[in-house]
């Protein structure tokens, strides 16, 4: 578990990915956007922007860290 708070901050987001796969961050995404269309509880506290409502995200680019072989991609 990346958190054991009430929920998952600004500080802790970007760890999201470690924990869950893209289609499980994409279905939780769907489920928030149906009980919030507007955004309106607590924006950009869990899923970073630009993944807005309607919104694919864009294709993944490495990190430079990445592409030199000195960190790999969970």
């Amino acid at each position: 578990s990346i958190t054991g708070e009430h929920g998952v901050g600004e500080e802790k987001k970007c760890m999201m990915s470690k924990m869950f796969a893209e289609p499980d961050l994409a279905t939780m995404q769907r489920v928030r956007c149906a009980f919030d269309p507007l955004q309106l509880s607590n924006p950009t506290k869990v899923f970073p922007a630009p993944r807005l409502c309607g919104e694919k995200p864009g294709e993944y680019v490495a990190h430079p860290v990445e592409s030199a072989g000195l960190a790999e991609r969970f």
